[in-house]
């Protein structure tokens, strides 16, 4: 009798974890390649009216860095591309990891990087190493925007608990030219291009999910052409199926400058 129930029990143990491992979440990647169409002109560089703080800031060549296309491969810089999604998220082992601070620096008279992603709870740093002062303004919507005098060489630290819907701006009301952008996210999902239009976001949850495709100038993008084929998106919106162990590579995905342009305020 004492077998039979030492069956019965490793049985059931046994089928409790199956249970747990057939539960266990896979992961997978996305990436992609946004450039410009190979129809449209290079935009070119448009320097920056410094009206203050000349003496330091008139001497880095600052430009308008709202698009940046990179002239040896047409690749859009800054583009931004995150899961959306309404109720929580499963976070790879690897991700869930203690945040290192989300770091916006002052340098150059500009705000580096032009994007931050950061978490929810995650420590941000306003640094300045320049020699003038800066102040970094925020425009947050669901948190307490701010609006933070930062000298040089003096970093401040700070705590957003809110998620946002959208990228956030922040300004330096000081040098009115300044302009960066936070991504505020409840998980690690979102990600930037890089100089050559290239885009990664590995270690997502594997299944369909939303992602939002946005820039500064247009906001939500309208849509891009992949190989022959024009696809229209869903106010910036897709849905994506990620692949389990595996990567969904979009592959290069172009974009017209009428596609790229500043949006109309009502």
């Amino acid at each position: 009798m004492k077998s039979l129930f030492t069956s019965i029990a490793l049985l059931a143990l046994s089928v409790v974890s199956s249970a747990a491992w057939a539960q266990e979440p896979a992961w997978g990647s996305l990436k992609a390649r946004f450039v410009l169409s190979g129809s449209d002109p290079l935009p070119a560089p448009q320097p920056l009216q410094i009206e203050r703080d000349a003496e330091v800031c008139g001497t880095v060549g600052l430009v308008d860095e709202s698009l940046t296309v990179n002239p040896q491969n047409r690749g859009i810089r800054n583009l931004i591309v995150w899961l959306e999604a309404k109720s929580a998220v499963p976070i790879h082992p690897q991700r869930q990891q203690p945040l290192q601070p989300a770091k916006l620096d002052n340098r150059g008279c500009r705000f580096e990087p032009r994007v931050l992603c950061m978490q929810t709870g995650q420590p941000l740093q306003l640094l300045n190493n320049d020699p003038v002062v800066h102040n970094a303004a925020a425009f947050l919507k669901r948190s307490t925007p701010f609006n933070e005098v930062i000298p040089s060489g003096k970093p401040s630290e700070r705590i957003i608990r809110k998620a946002e819907t959208l990228p956030v701006r922040v300004d330096c009301s000081i040098h009115s030219w300044m302009r960066a952008w936070l991504v505020v996210l409840d998980h690690p999902y979102a990600a930037v291009t890089d100089a050559d239009g290239q885009l990664d976001l590995p270690q997502l949850p594997a299944g369909e999910w939303r992602f939002r495709f946005w820039h500064e100038r247009p906001e939500n993008i309208p849509g891009w052409t992949r190989g022959s084929t024009s696809e229209t998106l869903d106010r910036g919106g897709l849905l994506l199926t990620i692949p389990a162990s595996g990567t969904l590579d979009l592959g290069e995905l172009q974009l017209t400058v009428e596609q790229l342009a500043v949006k109309k305020k009502k």
